[in-house]
């Protein structure tokens, strides 16, 4: 091992090598103190950007081989979100999951989609819309789905396996097996 250090400092240089060294230990510190809080579990082979925002109320499970990027924010707000195996949430991804949200194994989300397992109460003229009571039914998002850039996902919804989401699309209602939908709101295109 340390013939290994010795030739690795004069090869990149000590410099550099320190800076290796620190960067490793503060990966390492980042990801400990992350797994150490009381509400998320993070698989140790996930990669998570340290950019990521973390909400403090509900759980958060990050399955094996996940990939989450810079300025992605995971918000359970009282509820729960596991997010399988091998999936990617893109860059600035916002998931909210208040009626608690579900990702499926192998699904890629997009930049930019906004996924809120709740909706504001806004029927009553006589309160303001914030003092109204909050619905949450929970989203469901199969594996092998991807949804595309810049996507809504609204509450109540069921995304089923292997279904398309096409960038830019409104989801307001449930999307059956293998399905390519697509607009404001999302309706079925064509079929994989």
């Amino acid at each position: 091992m340390l013939r290994n250090v010795v030739d690795l400092v004069a090869k990149k240089g000590p410099i550099t090598v320190a800076v290796m060294v620190k960067s490793y230990l503060e990966g390492r510190l980042r990801r400990r103190l992350r797994n150490a809080r009381h509400n998320t579990r993070i698989h140790s082979t996930a990669i998570v950007d340290p950019d990521v925002e973390f909400g403090t109320s509900g759980d958060i499970v990050i399955e094996a081989d996940c990939n989450v990027a810079n300025g992605v924010v995971i918000a359970p707000s009282g509820g729960h979100i596991h997010i399988g195996e091998d999936s990617l949430l893109n860059f600035s991804v916002t998931l909210l999951g208040h009626g608690g949200l579900e990702i499926g194994e192998d699904a890629l989300i997009g930049p930019n989609t906004i996924i809120v397992a709740a909706n504001h109460g806004y029927q009553r003229r006589d309160k303001p819309i914030n003092e109204q009571p909050i619905s949450s039914e929970g989203i469901q998002i199969g594996d092998d789905v991807w949804i595309g850039a810049n996507c809504s996902v609204l509450d109540g919804v069921t995304i089923g396996d292997g279904a398309v989401i096409a960038a830019g699309s409104v989801v307001t209602d449930s999307v059956p097996d293998h399905a390519v939908v697509a607009g404001s709101p999302a309706e079925m295109v064509d079929t994989r």
